[in-house]
Order: structure tokens, then C-alpha cells, then sequence
């Protein structure tokens, strides 16, 4: 177990292993603000590398660095993840009415129902989660659930999926017959329901990381999307295994969703403010940047 240290320790550690501060009483003020514990994600990028072992890093920091470079790598962080959390919110509420339209065709009550749903898929733990969501809903006062367990015999299910997050959302249209997914995936110009599948996979593990507060920036992406029928040739040059490939198919949704939105305005005015770090410690293809979005006829306009 390690020992428990003071801010003071905690800075004059930073200063021996070779950090640069400025302002120490700033410097102090994030310690306590932030904890050293959550920018440690961030000064972990600003260390040598150990030359006999490539995957290994030291804990010395690399000449030139500045404790006002980690903090401004944690802001844009920060501001990354609002900007994610922004599309999903938009992705999640459009895909749920997709989902409760496409459904709600064969029954007001077709979620509970698993002969509308691939025979694959495990139903009944689903609407374990679906049930607790909705008893949560029940134990809160003058919510729309109540009113319709009052008035009604049966949520139907374009009530029941504003009970959803994310999470659950995604995992039903899973479920769904590949026909019914393939309807919505038209709806966003992907070749099949599996591709949307593969996106809302991905974009939850994206939005679970944002709504924690955890580093997004340089994150690897454990759930891939497939990129394939995107006709850009700018797709073929991005990793899935980086985030900024699911920034550009987060675009390509709210593109249909609300075209007028000004969202892609403000993510390529975030690309702008990414720390410019003199000793290239970090940098934005590290995050899967590796196209020129200002070039890129998907960012501009519509």
C-alpha cells in the first residue's frame, strides 16, 4: 500500500521527477481541486520512456515539461467529453424513438414480447434491466411512469424507452431482428443494422468513460466499430482503435438527426485548442487525427 502524501509532497514529487511549475501556488490549487491521482492519467504522457523496454515509461518526465501543459491537457479532456456526452444525448433520444417506432408497429407492448426479437438474443436478462429501470422510475414521485401505471394496464413502449439509458438501448436493438435494424440503419446511410450495431457498441463504452469523468483523449477504443460502406477515402486512413474515428460517426448521425446543429462547429474550434506542447510530448494523432477534418467534405457544412 502506498503511503499517504500532502499536497506540499505531492508537488515537491512532481518538481524532483523533473516537472516544470511555474506557479507553484496554482499548481497547488489543482492538487486539491483535481488530485493527483486523476492527472497522474495525464502526466503519464509527459514521461520518459524506458529505451530497454519501449512499453515500460519511467517515472522521471521528459525535459521541457510543463505542469501548465498537463493542465491544459486536462481541460481539453474535460471539454472532449462534454462534446461527447452532447452527440450521444442526441444519438441516444433519436435512436430511442427509431427503436420504440419500428417496434411499437407490431405491439404497444412488443418489448416484453421476445417472438419480435432474434432468437439469439438472451431476452429475459434484458428486461430484468428493463424492469428495474422502470421499478426506479416507480419509487420517484409524479414521474410519466406513474401516471401511466395509474391510467393505463401497460407501458407502452415509446413511454418504456424513456426509461432507458444508453446501454440498455443499445442492447435491444441488438436484439432485434435484422430486418427491423436494418430499417433504422438506413434511416443514417449504413449498409446494415450490423454496422449501427457495431457504432452503438462502441459509442456506449465512450459514453460510459465521459460520464465518469475518465480520460477520453488517448483512450483505447476495446469495442470497434466497422467502418465498412463509408465511401470517404478519409475512413480509410482513421483507427478504430482511437476516438476521433467515432467523433466523425458521431457527425455523420447528427448530420440526419438535427443538420443545423452547430456541435461540429464547436468540436473542430476543441481540435484547435489541443495543447501546443514544445517537446512533443503529446500530440493529436495520438487521439486518431491523422486527416485533416478541415479538408474533409464530412466536416464541413451539413
Amino acid at each position: 500500500m502506498k503511503e499517504w502524501t500532502s499536497f506540499n509532497q505531492q508537488l515537491e514529487l512532481l518538481k524532483k521527477r523533473g516537472l516544470i511549475i511555474d506557479d507553484e501556488q496554482k499548481a497547488l490549487g489543482y492538487l486539491k481541486t483535481i488530485g493527483y491521482y486523476r492527472l497522474s492519467g495525464y502526466l503519464y504522457s509527459f514521461r520518459q520512456v524506458d529505451v530497454q523496454n519501449p512499453n515500460r515509461k519511467l517515472d522521471g518526465f521528459i525535459e521541457g515539461s510543463y505542469f501548465e501543459d498537463i493542465k491544459n491537457l486536462y481541460m481539453f479532456d474535460k471539454k472532449l467529453r462534454q462534446m461527447a456526452l452532447d452527440a450521444l444525448e442526441r444519438i441516444e433520444v433519436a435512436l430511442r424513438v427509431n427503436i420504440s417506432y419500428a417496434l411499437g408497429r407490431y405491439s404497444p407492448t412488443s418489448y416484453v414480447d421476445k417472438q419480435y426479437f432474434d432468437e439469439k438474443f438472451k431476452h429475459g436478462s434484458w428486461l430484468k434491466r428493463h424492469q428495474d429501470a422502470i421499478d426506479n422510475e416507480e419509487r420517484k414521485q409524479n414521474t410519466f411512469v406513474n401516471h401511466h401505471v395509474r391510467h393505463y394496464d401497460a407501458l407502452p413502449i415509446w413511454v418504456a424507452c424513456e426509461t432507458w439509458d444508453f446501454g440498455t438501448m443499445s442492447t435491444l436493438f441488438k436484439g432485434m431482428k435484422d430486418s427491423d435494424k436494418d430499417k433504422i440503419a438506413k434511416i443514417y446511410h449504413l449498409q446494415s443494422g450490423s454496422h449501427l450495431q457495431s457504432h452503438l457498441h462502441a459509442f456506449n463504452f465512450i459514453r460510459n468513460v465521459s460520464a465518469h469523468h475518465s480520460r477520453l483523449w488517448n483512450r483505447a477504443i476495446v469495442f470497434k466499430a466497422s467502418l465498412k460502406g463509408l465511401s470517404d477515402k478519409e475512413w480509410q486512413d482513421l483507427s478504430v482503435k482511437k476516438v476521433f474515428v467515432y467523433f466523425c460517426l458521431m457527425k455523420r448521425m447528427l448530420d440526419v438527426i438535427c443538420p443545423n446543429s452547430k456541435w461540429s462547429e464547436r468540436f473542430l474550434a476543441l481540435l484547435d485548442e489541443f495543447p501546443q506542447v514544445a517537446n512533443n510530448a503529446v500530440y493529436l494523432e495520438q487521439m486518431g487525427v491523422t486527416v485533416n477534418p478541415n479538408s474533409w467534405q464530412l466536416w464541413q457544412g451539413k
